[in-house]
């Protein structure tokens, strides 16, 4: 009798002490998200047909206007960073901002695009380093600074997805190669 105390007693012990722990509240892991924005798409096509992909996997919404997010290229691969183009707007988790040269003919880029701008840095070919930066600090980049030779022209070039970090050393190994004015991906990650 007194055995069958002592396990009634042990029972009630431990689920009276298992009701105060957090051993039954469930566990979720925590989510990857990534630092910061980051460049996934660059299209440099015929003529005018020239935009840029920012990705947003922080897992929040950012304001591009009040963190001062902003785009510049180097010229040709030389000199200083120019042309800067403040981003305005927000750009939600897991969606993408689309900057596009304004004068482009191609229906998919113009229906793709977030903001349009003539001239600099949009005029960008395949040997201008296009950075994105941070309230002026640089935090993604695609092509080689100060390096003159050709990284991207005429082609489309879209971020591995596995990649989920900006950098601010290219490296071609992060992109895959698509041929000139290939939009399919444009406006989605």
């Amino acid at each position: 009798m007194k055995t069958g105390i002592y396990i009634y007693l042990l029972f009630f012990v431990f689920l009276t002490s298992c009701g105060n722990d957090d051993a039954m509240q469930p566990i979720f892991a925590e989510e990857d998200n990534s630092s910061e924005l980051f460049f996934s798409e660059y299209v440099e096509g015929t003529s005018f047909n020239k935009a840029l992909e920012i990705v947003n996997l922080t897992g929040s919404s950012i304001n591009l206007t009040a963190e001062g997010y902003s785009i510049k290229k180097q010229a040709n691969g030389t000199g200083n960073w120019v042309g800067e183009l403040m981003l305005t707007g927000s750009i939600a988790n897991n969606q993408v901002y689309v900057v596009a040269n304004e004068n482009t003919t191609h229906p998919d880029i113009l229906n793709s695009a977030s903001l349009l701008k003539a001239g600099s840095p949009m005029d960008f070919n395949g040997n201008d380093p296009i950075g994105l930066f941070k309230n002026g600090v640089l935090i993604d980049i695609i092509g080689h600074l100060d390096d003159p030779e050709d990284f991207g022209k005429d082609v489309t070039l879209r971020r591995r997805p596995e990649v989920a970090e900006p950098t601010t050393t290219y490296d071609p190994n992060e992109w895959d190669l698509f041929e000139t004015d290939n939009v399919e991906g444009l406006g989605s990650y």
